[in-house]
């Protein structure tokens, strides 16, 4: 069980690639490249003891969900043992996606 979960949908003009180097640069949390045989490349971040954020690019899995051809998901998971809330994390997520200029952020439904 999760004390928060929560997603947004975006869209950004650079890889993936381009996007971990922009987070990073960005700050203030690190950010890693993995590689799932369900989402294919992502990027995961635990920002602090509890909190994870990935984001994962469309099509791949996502696409037959229903969501759309191209763009990212951003996926935000705090766990009960954390002290973080859910503003917190949130605000500092949507700084970093306007500070690499996505676009088109939108709230959707947890998908994971």
């Amino acid at each position: 069980m999760l004390k928060a979960y929560w997603a947004y949908d975006f869209t950004y003009d650079q890889p993936i690639e381009a996007m971990l180097a922009a987070l990073n640069s960005a700050g203030p949390w690190r950010w890693g490249l993995g590689d799932s045989s369900t989402y294919g490349d992502y990027l995961n971040c635990w920002p602090m003891e509890h909190v994870r954020v990935r984001i994962h690019e469309y099509p791949q899995m996502l696409f037959r969900m229903g969501f759309h051809k191209e763009g990212f998901t951003a996926l935000l998971e705090i766990r009960p043992e954390s002290m973080a809330t859910q503003s917190e994390i949130d605000n500092v997520f949507r700084r970093l996606l306007h500070a690499i200029s996505a676009t088109n952020i939108t709230e959707i439904a947890p998908y994971d």
